[in-house]
């Protein structure tokens, strides 16, 4: 697993307060790690952690490989609206990490960490932008008319008897419209990035995507399954998956990095304008302005 997010900051990674002492041959690292899908059962965890509190934030970082059980982590999932327990949040008190497991140079794991987290923004921001599971057996073709997305709320438009208004039609074609784009979009970006037209920074158009598309078909898919999404039978199960899917839309803005930061990269890294304005990205990062629960 990844240990990168901190109850103190969750997007600005290079922010990490973790910090990593050294003692001879080890490392003894000391801090909070939070939004860890999976740590309950993984075995092994790449932790970013502050070495170096007298440079700049990004100049101060390394890299660590360490067990997960172990005594000085504690490992404790996170129950969320929808009922899931993936995520995690982990206390590291007086780990000892040997040097032979530290990743990368000493305060230079910002260079490891861009690479590490390409691939989460590529790759996650992919999961993210899947669009809503069709009920079961509805058809998933592919920019099939009828199928897929359609299909499915076609069908709990015709169990609810509302397929002949019109409203709700015009929620099925938006919702079946919003597949194909997210879809396309996503494949068109990932051809260009393979093919070098888009360089790799382009991985936050597809957070875009998930970030409003995804999030309105989140809100169709509770428009037509009606109040049946918020107090359901144990025969329509599937209305209550429409409604905590409603409840938990906005983590494809927030997880992986937020919407608001994809937005940064996109405008700053393939569009070219100017950097938004930053107070810490030259002092050392011991002088940046925390607040008290920071501290």
């Amino acid at each position: 697993m990844q240990l990168l997010s901190e109850p103190t900051g969750g997007s600005d990674v290079a922010g990490a307060q973790t910090t990593a002492m050294r003692d001879g041959d080890e490392w003894v690292l000391n801090g909070s790690k939070i939004w860890t899908t999976g740590a309950w059962w993984a075995d092994w965890g790449l932790c970013l952690a502050r070495s170096n509190w007298d440079v700049p934030k990004h100049r101060g970082l390394t890299v660590f490989m360490l067990p997960l059980h172990q005594p000085d982590i504690e490992v404790h999932r996170i129950e969320m609206l929808n009922g899931s327990r993936e995520f995690c949040q982990e206390f590291l008190t007086d780990v000892r990490v040997p040097d032979g497991e530290r990743i990368g140079e000493v305060d230079q794991g910002w260079t490891f960490g861009s690479r590490w987290m390409f691939y989460e923004k590529s790759f996650g921001m992919l999961a993210f932008t899947t669009r809503p599971t069709p009920p079961p057996g509805a058809e998933s073709g592919r920019g099939v008319p009828g199928s897929g997305v359609g299909a499915a709320y076609v069908s709990e438009a015709r169990r609810a008897g509302r397929l002949d208004d019109a409203a709700t039609r015009e929620l099925i074609g938006e919702a079946h419209a919003l597949s194909l784009a997210s879809s396309e979009g996503i494949s068109r970006i990932g051809r260009a990035m393979a093919t070098g037209k888009l360089s790799n920074q382009a991985a936050g158009l597809t957070k875009g995507i998930g970030g409003t598309l995804g999030i309105r078909q989140f809100n169709i898919g509770l428009q037509l399954t009606g109040s049946s999404a918020a107090a359901w039978t144990e025969e329509n199960t599937r209305a209550g998956e429409r409604g905590t899917a409603f409840l938990v839309r906005q983590s494809g803005q927030i997880a992986g990095g937020t919407l608001e930061m994809a937005r940064n990269v996109v405008s700053e890294r393939l569009l070219g304008m100017p950097r938004e304005l930053t107070a810490d990205r030259e002092i050392p990062f011991r002088d940046v302005p925390r607040g008290p629960s920071a501290r």
